[in-house]
């Protein structure tokens, strides 16, 4: 079931895995993974919400997705394009270096006029790492990761101006998992812990909440090369700030998610996710595929 191992790596994009050798779990001691995915996400905002939006990529790092105020309803395609290139430092130890970049096209509707506003540019740049702190034997396995963001290309408009800017180490993750298999099914367990720190543009002060999420998922193995997922992503968040002043209140909402993996040769592995969330009023569906390739 070596196969079956790697092909969970790669739906669960970060510290998830299903193990029968540390080596299948994380990057090979002097070797390289390259992950490139493509999501899109459809994002629809109430009117009279103020708050900045955030979504996480499936890499798991949380990119926060350009916001313009000032009107009633808005409906957003977002595509976020992510390229993670991985290194196996140890047997135990994998870094990784993340690119994000992003294309846009928003649809305002205030009254009976419409508009609409493309946009493209640079997100963000994460670094990380994933270390295997205990192997699966009559026990589940243990696995804790981290990442940092260190530069975001942060946009944010109001009353009909655009502020942008480059701000460096603003936010950061940790998070732990869990999982335990018993062949086809793989049980597993993650949380983690993201920390936002206040950003300022110029005169605007945005401080965006720090999030806790815990998520239990299952795993089947169709077959040696393929496999599907089931999960939820249950999420506590707290206030978000806008000039000092409270845009939204403290909650938690629960998202649904599902994926698929196929092996399509030694190397190179083929993935697809979908997620389904509403969390103060913003409705977002997403879907993600994702090439990795191994050398």
């Amino acid at each position: 079931m070596v196969r079956f191992g790697l092909i969970l790596l790669f739906i669960i994009s970060y510290t998830y895995s299903k193990t029968v050798d540390i080596d299948d779990i994380l990057t090979k001691r002097d070797s390289y993974k390259i992950d490139i995915i493509l999501s899109y996400i459809n994002i629809e905002k109430e009117q009279g919400l103020l708050t900045p939006v955030e979504y996480q990529t499936k890499n798991g790092d949380v990119v926060t997705i350009p916001t313009f105020l000032g009107d009633e309803r808005v409906n957003q395609d977002y595509f976020n394009y992510a390229i993670n290139f991985k290194y196996g430092f140890t047997n135990r130890l994998e870094l990784f270096s993340l690119l994000n970049f992003y294309t846009s096209t928003i649809y305002y509707t205030k009254a009976l006029a419409f508009s609409s506003k493309n946009d493209s540019d640079f997100s963000s740049w994460v670094l990380g790492f994933n270390y295997q702190l205990k192997n699966e034997d009559t026990m589940p396995a243990l696995l804790f990761g981290g990442m940092l963001t260190a530069i975001e290309h942060l946009k944010f408009g109001i009353d009909g101006t655009t502020k942008r800017d480059n701000l460096s180490f603003k936010s950061y993750k940790i998070s732990a998992t869990t999982y335990y298999s018993v062949d086809p099914l793989v049980y597993l367990l993650n949380l983690s812990y993201y920390v936002n720190r206040k950003k300022i543009l110029d005169n605007i002060d945005i401080d965006n909440s720090n999030t806790f999420t815990l998520s239990p998922q299952l795993y089947f193995a169709i077959n040696p090369y393929s496999s599907i997922n089931f999960g939820l992503k249950y999420s506590h968040f707290g206030k978000n700030r806008l000039n000092g002043r409270v845009i939204s209140n403290s909650g938690s909402n629960v998202s649904f998610m599902f994926g698929s993996s196929y092996e399509i040769s030694n190397s190179l592995l083929f993935n697809l996710t979908a997620l389904h969330s509403k969390q103060l009023n913003i409705s977002k569906d997403s879907i993600s595929v994702g090439l990795s390739y191994s050398f």
